[in-house]
């Protein structure tokens, strides 16, 4: 009892962190996927400043200045430097990404102030196709560094999934092992019941079993029955001088013999040692008289047929319906009692016949 409570304690703390541990990866999952959902967004807005800073920059060689961009350019840096902004932006945090932002972040401001320098000379003497170049490269790898930290969130997303996947396993094995369990349990209780309630010597109902029936017959039944109690004559000489073994096979012998002849609808069972008990609804005395006189022509047969064991017996019967005010323990007593006459006059008859 006490291993199968400790067993029970571990199995539900295994539960219990399991599901701990459902509801982190779940939680987890949930944060990742926003997290690249928002990384996705900064990949595609750090790749705009890459191409439409270009832009910028053609547009003031060729005389058309667009300080609009320029602003919608320094709006999508202000969100990926800081977060939020006009854009709604995130901060990725990656210290390589972070660092070529700032630079790159650099570059932009250098490349305005050298418009603004070089607006009336129409960049006659500017380097700005060469800082151009350069930023460009610059944006690259800041694009770059935003992908390789989007890439690595996504394996890590992948590897929460799959650990996602064998907690809800273990989780599904665990429901259907709970779910199974009432059933073994009704089953295991099943084949214990069958044990207690079962004569393992002759397979039939024991004790037990029959105590049950007859509290059943006290309160629950009020139709007409009738019980007969069987008795082996000399069990015990037969053990004393044949051997239990041989006092066994006349038990089961005999047990065989009335479960045969008296019909399955009808309660057969051992009330103990040498005494049988069967309790049949229905009958009548000349029911009862031609049952035993079939039984007795079948003892008869068994006896002709293995001569290694005798079997005899004595039996007593009695009718609820001749005693109508009485419960079902005072018909067993009567029943008891006429089995026991029975016997007496058997031994008289032993004796006279000596």
């Amino acid at each position: 009892m006490f291993k199968r409570s400790k067993k029970r304690i571990i199995e539900k703390f295994i539960q219990g962190w399991v599901l701990v541990l459902l509801v982190i990866l779940t939680v987890s999952m949930m944060f990742n996927v926003n997290s690249i959902q928002g990384n996705a967004r900064v990949i595609n807005y750090a790749g705009i400043i890459r191409g439409a800073t270009q832009r910028v920059i053609k547009l003031e060689i060729a005389g058309q200045s667009n300080d609009d961009l320029i602003v919608y350019l320094d709006d999508i840096f202000d969100g990926l430097m800081h977060g939020g902004g006009k854009y709604d932006l995130t901060i990725l945090p990656d210290k390589s990404y972070q660092n070529k932002l700032k630079h790159l972040y650099t570059s932009w401001n250098n490349i305005k102030k050298e418009i603004n320098e070089n607006r009336s000379t129409h960049y006659a003497n500017s380097h700005i196709i060469s800082m151009s170049e350069d930023y460009f490269q610059q944006a690259d790898q800041t694009v770059s560094a935003a992908e390789d930290y989007s890439q690595r969130c996504a394996t890590k997303l992948r590897k929460i999934e799959d650990g996602l996947i064998i907690v809800i396993t273990i989780m599904i094995a665990i429901l259907i092992k709970e779910s199974i369990s009432p059933f073994i349990l009704v089953k295991n209780n099943s084949k214990l019941n069958k044990k207690a309630y079962l004569d393992l010597a002759t397979g039939l109902p024991n004790r037990s079993s029959i105590e049950e029936l007859i509290r059943q017959y006290q309160y629950y039944y009020k139709g007409c029955f009738a019980i007969v109690i069987f008795d082996l004559n000399d069990l015990k000489e037969t053990n004393d001088s044949l051997g239990h073994i041989s006092g066994d096979k006349l038990i089961s012998s005999f047990a065989h013999i009335i479960r045969k002849v008296i019909p399955k609808k009808h309660f057969v069972g051992r009330y103990g040692g040498d005494e049988f008990i069967a309790i049949l609804e229905n009958v009548n005395s000349q029911d009862l008289k031609k049952m035993i006189k079939n039984i007795q022509e079948e003892v008869a047969k068994q006896n002709k047929k293995d001569s290694t064991v005798y079997i005899d017996f004595a039996c007593g019967y009695a009718l609820s319906n001749q005693y109508p005010q009485e419960d079902i323990r005072y018909i067993l007593s009567r029943a008891d009692k006429n089995m026991y006459i029975t016997k007496e006059k058997m031994k008289e008859e032993r004796k006279e016949k000596m």
